[in-house]
């Protein structure tokens, strides 16, 4: 092969290790043939010795190295246009470092030179690589303390976050993110490193015969390792088709209420990785209480697996606290973990599913048909790894059940594990037995004895607020309740270290423990109370107020009313960033003279008390999306039934919808790239608009409701996109239903855009005729109200063409309404309007099912034409889908060859899953175009073979697909001659 610029292969080996590890590598690479006129390779050297491993040092060593290995490239290979990098064990986190520090620094253009990585046996989690660790230092560390831990475990998590986002799935060569090709091998026998491990959460790699040295000691050039470096290097050495494309332009402004100009890009079907809990709330200090500390370990223990615990208590007695701490301290044990916070459920299942290994096109018709649970839990109980599922604030345990019965019955959600390795951990309220069913565990989360809440009291405050005594007493006022006694220590240290004169008392133990005993209503010098579920809400309450009094008196009243909006979102982690940015703030009547300064201000006081938690999440690319606040539910609840926010409803509520709305402005949900920021905002959308319409707060602003019909429509669109059907029908049907109660009607056009939605949801469940009636009233009411020609009506009439094109023997009828649409679209949107080409090859598949080929054949051409022109990405899904069209039609004029070309370059540039539903049609696309070229229908058997094995293990036997490509098999084995 031809090769004008030169390759360089850069080789980092693992820890405790050295460069010479390489040498079987180097040897075989030298002697290749074919690739010695135009390959170097380097091995990068660092020193790593064994005795001087210090779990507490190791991010920092980590990144001493990782900074090595950038000079290294800077100096050594300054010249170098092509880098391919091959790493052995923790090398490979070596190179994620250094990739992550270059992107958080917007430093990612210059690593457009890196054009391969690929990691061999790397331990890709924290907890992975102590495992190795101990593998290696059995007599050197026996017992590495948490704390020493946790710094190193977050950071292999967040360095392998950014990989994946702003790498793996990057999009552009940009400050922020550099698309590298990265591939994660393990080796079967590695009990270093298990494959699960070293495959971590990457999608492309595999599994390869070898332990953990055999995997890069490779005996000759028939192994699988070496031969998957060969093949990269081959990959690179060719330029890596496709990555000039992955420059994308930013989307502009729409054309229409209902459609954006730029094509929605890249995989349809891919989910972002499961993110990690949120250990950051893990560092407020440790967690208290000897009985607490017991149920930790037993919940860890061999004893518990294979069981639903369920942590129950009083609203802030710290029952996610506990939950943390135990999945904190499981996965470092080794085990999978998923947190699922309850806004989320749908969601957060739907990516365990795809963390588990099931296929896209599975996962979607798991949705699509209602059997997800099923899906879920088969795959949990197949898992062959230790793990841990957390429901966290399961308050409504209905949730967890299946939706037509009870949690209780054991087939929703929520159930026990059949796996003699998974454990689930649930954090609920709800404390009767008979609600949850029974064999599960009940477990009441004790409340804090006087010793354990001053102790947590003397610590938050660093001693400030008087002797161990006065501690004792309030705790013992507060009733042990850790959500009180923390805001009790919050209160004192910053009226303590305030350098503002405040006309308060509060500075101290005792201070706090007389006015709580005011407001409560209990003697000062009395025991205090035995709490319950009302007197604990109560304290909380007040404890609150003293802070919120506080704030008010520094001069930042502000935060008040911002701790207030925010409770009007839902209780998931609000990316605060995102929704301040805008100028909604500005022109509430709620925040005269509103700066960022001052909100600014109000953010650090509700942080400072302790009214919230601002933390960063981990693995998220998007700086502002990354920075969340959490508040407490007890605290959410309070709030939303404060009395100011009641009679200002149209006021409170109305901002947040504007805020969210703000945050989301001109980012398409329907666009891939803006699927991370859609699912931050998602659970706070649907919260706020539900309120808005269908709660008992009865909104006297008009104007507030019909942003919240807005803001539940583009929520839909995003639960669309990313096949959540059944939240999405569940948000938009009983507002259609219930409109007159909030005063619409179902034909105003802010609720047509929630009935075309619901046409969505039916179209894309293969509900043909249920769509075709929904749609075409949208269609009567959109023309007659808007006019035929309006871009929401071209929408609905297209949607309601493609229910009919799909319904066999209908493709005349459907011919003539898609060329209408088209000839429309022409004028309104423009010839090359993204939209435009999409209604365009939905007419162009309706002229090959009529035999017209020749015209299908023009059409396809021209979509593809005007693509290439404007510089869309091969791999977007209706460009990919318009060379299919391109095929069929060749394929009717006897064009086999001229077709074979066609689909083999739609397979090479698809993205997606080689069994995503997409995929495994081109492949049948393929196996037609083979069987129609003489001498080809042997390949074209075994082709087909490995197709309906994928369709086996993936989909249903009565799926279309699966049926067609098992009667074309039996059908062309039958006619081959034997």
């Amino acid at each position: 092969m031809a090769v004008r610029t030169r390759v360089h292969l850069v080789l980092v080996h693992g820890l405790f290790s050295s460069a010479k590890v390489w040498d079987a590598f180097h040897g075989l690479l030298a002697d290749d043939p074919e690739l010695g006129d135009w390959l170097s390779v380097h091995r990068f050297q660092y020193d790593s010795p064994l005795v001087r491993l210090r779990p507490d040092r190791r991010v920092a060593e980590t990144d001493d190295v990782a900074d090595q290995f950038g000079t290294f490239l800077e100096t050594g290979l300054a010249d170098a246009e092509r880098i391919a990098i091959v790493t052995h064990s923790q090398g490979g986190l070596v190179v994620q470092r250094f990739l992550a520090r270059k992107l958080w620094n917007g430093e990612g253009r210059d690593l457009h030179r890196i054009r391969h990585f690929t990691m061999f046996a790397c331990p890709n989690t924290g907890s992975g690589f102590f495992l190795t660790v101990r593998k290696w230092l059995k007599v050197l560390w026996h017992n590495p303390q948490e704390q020493q831990l946790r710094p190193f475990d977050r950071a292999v998590t967040e360095a392998q976050r950014t990989v994946l986002s702003a790498v793996v799935h990057a999009r552009a060569y940009g400050d922020m993110e550099c698309p590298i090709p990265v591939r994660a091998y393990g080796g079967s026998a590695d009990d270093v490193v298990p494959p699960v491990v070293a495959r971590g959460v990457f999608p492309k790699g595999g599994v390869v015969t070898a332990d953990h040295f055999s995997i890069v000691q490779p005996p000759d050039r028939t192994a699988a390792s070496y031969m998957a470096v060969r093949s990269a290097l081959l990959e690179v050495a060719r330029g890596e088709p496709g990555r000039e494309d992955a420059e994308v332009p930013a989307p502009g402004p729409s054309a229409g209420a209902d459609e954006w100009a730029v094509p929605p890009e890249g995989p349809g079907d891919e989910l972002a990785p499961f993110p990690p809990p949120p250990y950051g709330r893990l560092e407020e200090g440790q967690l208290k209480g000897r009985e607490r500390l017991g149920l930790v370990a037993h919940l860890l223990s061999e004893q518990a697996r294979q069981q639903v615990h369920v942590l129950t208590g009083l609203g802030g007695s710290g029952k996610s606290r506990l939950a943390l701490e135990t999945a904190d301290r499981a996965q470092r044990d080794g085990r999978r973990v998923w947190w699922v916070s309850m806004p989320e459920l749908s969601l957060r299942m739907r990516m365990i599913a795809r963390d588990l290994g099931a296929p896209s096109i599975t996962v979607e018709r798991a949705w699509l048909l209602g059997t997800a649970m099923d899906l879920v839990w088969t795959l949990l109980n197949d898992c062959p790894d230790p793990w841990l599922l957390v429901f966290d604030n399961a308050d409504d345990p209905a949730r967890l059940g299946p939706r037509d019965g009870d949690v209780s019955s054991g087939t929703g959600w929520l159930r026990r594990p059949q796996n003699a390795r998974g454990t689930v951990l649930v954090t609920s309220r709800a404390r009767r037995p008979q609600t949850w069913g029974d064999g599960l565990r009940i477990h009441r989360i004790p409340l804090l004895d006087e010793d354990d809440g001053a102790s947590m009291l003397l610590e938050r405050t660093g001693g400030l607020g008087g002797t161990n005594e006065d501690a004792r007493r309030l705790s013992r006022e507060l009733g042990g309740l850790p959500l009180a006694l923390r805001h009790a220590a919050d209160v004192i240290r910053a009226v303590s270290e305030s350098r503002i004169s405040l006309d308060s008392d509060i500075r101290d133990f005792e201070a706090f423990r007389s006015t709580v005993a005011a407001r409560v209503g209990t003697a000062a010098g009395q025991d205090g109370p035995h709490l319950s579920e009302l007197l604990g809400r109560e304290i909380v309450e007040k404890s609150c107020g003293i802070a919120l009094d506080l704030l008010a008196r520094r001069g930042v009243g502000q935060a008040a009313t911002l701790l207030k909006v925010f409770a009007c979102l839902s209780i998931a982690p609000v990316p605060y960033r995102c929704l301040l940015a805008g100028t909604a703030l500005d022109r509430s009547p709620l925040f005269p003279g509103a700066s960022p300064a001052r909100t600014g201000a109000a953010l650090a006081g509700l942080e400072e008390f302790g009214l919230v938690d601002a933390y960063e999440r981990e693995g998220v690319g998007e700086r502002d999306l990354a920075h969340v606040l959490a508040m407490h539910p007890v605290v959410h609840g309070v709030l939303r039934e404060d009395e100011e926010v009641r009679d200002r409803a149209s006021d409170y509520y109305g901002l947040a919808v504007r805020m969210v709305l703000s945050a989301a402005h001109l980012r398409n949900p329907d666009h891939p790239a803006n699927w991370p920021l859609w699912a931050a905002l998602g659970p706070h959308a649907m919260e706020v608009s539900r309120a808005c319409l269908l709660g008992d707060l009865k909104l006297s602003d008009r104007t507030v409701r019909a942003e919240a019909l807005e803001l539940a429509r583009l929520t839909s669109r995003y639960l669309i996109a990313t096949g959540l059907l059944g939240p999405a029908y569940d948000l938009v049907l009983p507002m259609v239903e219930r409109c007159s109660s909030f005063g619409f009607d179902v034909d105003d056009r802010e609720i047509l855009g929630l009935r075309h939605e619901q046409g969505r949801i039916h179209l894309d469940r293969e509900q043909l005729p249920q769509a075709e009636r929904v749609l075409e009233r949208v269609v009567r009411a959109r023309t007659r109200i808007l006019g035929e020609n309006h871009a929401d009506t071209l929408a609905s009439r297209h949607k309601l063409a493609r229910s009919i094109v799909e319904q066999s023997g209908r493709e005349e009828e459907a011919e003539a309404m898609l060329r209408s649409i088209v000839e429309a679209e022409n004028e309104v949107r423009g010839r090359e309007h993204y939209d435009t080409l999409v209604m365009r090859n939905t007419l162009a598949r309706t002229m090959l099912a009529l035999g017209a080929h020749g015209e299908a054949e023009a059409e396809a051409r021209q979509i593809l034409d005007i693509s290439r022109r404007n510089h869309w990405p091969p791999s977007t899904p209706e460009i990919l889908r318009a060379r299919e069209t391109l095929t069929h039609a060749l394929l009717g004029l006897d064009r086999a060859h001229e077709a074979e070309q066609v689909i083999g370059e739609a397979l090479r540039d698809a993205s997606q899953p080689s069994d995503s539903n997409m995929v495994m049609r081109f492949r049948f696309t393929f196996v037609l175009v083979l069987l129609g070229i003489r001498g080809r229908t042997s390949e074209a058997v075994e082709r087909l073979k490995a197709l309906v094995r994928d369709l086996d293990r993936v989909v249903a036997s009565e799926h279309p697909l699966s049926v067609q490509a098992r009667a074309l098999l039996e059908k062309t084995l039958r006619e081959m001659p034997t």
